[in-house]
């Protein structure tokens, strides 16, 4: 090629020619400078030097052709990416939703989010895009089919609410309350409303990039533990002296399920959409796994403490890739990720996996009503439930219990002694009936979210009883021996084992959140 032709190839961004890799030929006359090769290898072009071949016009057109065809046939080149957001999407240099819609989609990228922005500004941004005229549309002024919706936007929210607490005073902030992010929740679901309504049928939600390992976190932890010493989160179940990363582990999952909840419930209501969830510190968390501590901690972050460098977000960005194939079946056949399942595969292995568990544990039906028989249920290889026959004790109905320190016999619903007012000695526990009368399943997980499984027991039954099927049903690596378990539910714990699992909000498929505590912890709660 003349140097005209490839300043011509070098000077066509990736966004409006995308091409991931093109082979270059040139002469050498005249010299290639470095800075020509600089150029080149910024626009990511391969260069191959053919000398004293010198290239007509009709061969760069062809070539130039050819190659955009090839391109366009591995790559989703009729695709748009509208990005929404803050700084962790518009920043002094690419962020990951533009490096997965230029680099990993090789799509066209028109960024709307605003460094600094909060929530509230959603609706702006949306109303810039949808009267943008590089947005492609179709009849109507409707968006196109092929168009993602890239939502990253909390952060800063969050930040001020933390900022007004560490120096204005402002006592404890919303994000360490019961069901913290209700209000930006909503706001997302009306920005999602308003693009449905104009057309858009694929989104991808981030959730809020509160990471524990982000340097930031280390101005914040004095604030944090003299918050739980001064006894100030007990509404979400803190006690003083406890780990104040306990009640940020609780609130980022708090987060994470409200993020999953509004994607779920927003395509569950739209049946023609894809609304995916990117759990963002979930992300973060297996990318410093596999990258190693050292290296991520290093290159991850920029000087603010709390902005990915570019390294960073091209890391990031590999994650979205991979979640985006997983389920957005028409990206999945343009841009395939190596790592990425597609929906249908996905959904069969998930019911492989289900099918697996239901024959390798059991769950526990448990009450607190009245009398009876406890019993345990387990699921066999064919799907049906076994029923463990009552114990000889209870058939031949012993139903009360002997204080240890007056002999009386007392009523089994008695915790106490009638008597001598003596507590209910500790292993002897109240028999219970052996049908449920409200039969439920809790869905459990861990804090990282990396061990799951779930429990069935009467929705009339107690939080200790809850936790003691937590307990007997979880895996092994769950929690050492002799561990007591706190749970968690909507960024609360519930601290007061007499209460019933109905009067808590626990229904049938309700998550909860478990966190295995020492059971020498002079903070536990049993």
């Amino acid at each position: 090629f003349t140097r005209t032709q490839l300043l011509f190839l070098t000077h066509v961004r990736p966004r409006t020619f995308p091409f991931t890799h093109t082979v270059c030929l040139f002469t050498s006359a005249p010299p290639v400078d470095k800075h020509l090769l600089c150029t080149l290898r910024f626009s990511r072009l391969f260069v191959v030097v053919i000398a004293n071949k010198k290239v007509s016009l009709s061969l760069f057109l062809y070539l130039y052709l050819s190659c955009r065809l090839v391109a366009s046939l591995a790559m989703a080149t009729e695709w748009t990416v509208l990005v929404f957001g803050d700084s962790w999407a518009q920043y002094m240099h690419p962020c990951w939703p533009e490096v997965l819609g230029s680099e990993k989609l090789s799509s066209r990228v028109l960024n709307f989010a605003n460094a600094g922005s909060l929530c509230s500004d959603l609706h702006m941004q949306a109303q810039q895009a949808l009267m943008h005229p590089q947005v492609p549309k179709v009849g109507g002024g409707m968006l196109k089919k092929e168009t993602l919706v890239v939502v990253h936007t909390c952060g800063n929210d969050f930040i001020q609410k933390m900022l007004g607490a560490v120096f204005g005073g402002a006592g404890v902030p919303e994000v360490f309350r019961p069901n913290p992010g209700t209000r930006e929740a909503a706001m997302i679901t009306s920005f999602m409303e308003l693009m449905y309504r104009a057309g858009a049928r694929n989104f991808l939600i981030s959730g809020v990039p509160a990471f524990p390992e982000m340097p930031i976190w280390s101005m914040l932890w004095p604030f944090l533990t003299t918050l739980v010493n001064q006894g100030k989160l007990v509404e979400l179940g803190v006690s003083p002296q406890d780990d104040p990363r306990l009640a940020l582990d609780v609130q980022i999952t708090a987060l994470h399920d409200r993020w999953e909840g509004l994607c779920a419930d927003f395509q569950r209501s739209h049946d023609d959409t894809k609304c995916v969830f990117f759990d963002e510190v979930g992300i973060l968390e297996k990318l410093r796994n596999k990258i190693g501590s050292g290296i991520f901690d290093r290159q991850m972050w920029d000087f603010s403490m709390f902005h990915p460098t570019y390294w960073g977000h091209q890391q990031i960005a590999g994650e979205a890739h991979r979640i985006v194939a997983s389920n957005i079946p028409q990206l999945a056949a343009l841009v395939p990720h190596p790592e990425a399942q597609t929906p249908a595969a996905a959904a069969n292995t998930s019911n492989t996996n289900a099918n697996n568990s239901n024959s390798n544990s059991s769950t526990v039906a448990a009450s607190t009503v009245g009398g009876g028989t406890s019993v345990i249920t387990g699921a066999s290889s064919d799907g049906t439930s076994s029923t463990a026959a009552p114990s000889p004790a209870a058939a031949a109905g012993e139903a009360v219990w002997t204080c240890n320190d007056c002999t009386l016999d007392n009523d089994p619903a008695r915790t106490i002694c009638e008597a001598c007012e003596a507590p209910r000695p500790k292993g002897d526990s109240a028999p219970q009936p052996a049908v449920s009368s409200n039969p439920i399943t809790v869905k459990v997980r861990n804090v990282k979210g990396d061990t799951s499984f779930s429990v069935d027991i009467d929705g009339n039954s107690t939080v200790a009883a809850l936790k003691a099927a937590l307990l007997a049903n979880a895996p092994a690596s769950f929690a050492p021996p002799g561990s007591k378990i706190v749970i968690a539910l909507g960024g609360k714990f519930l601290s007061k084992d007499d209460d019933r699992l109905v009067d808590v909000q626990i229904q049938n498929n309700t998550q909860v959140i478990a966190v295995p505590r020492p059971a020498t912890a002079s903070a536990a709660k049993a």
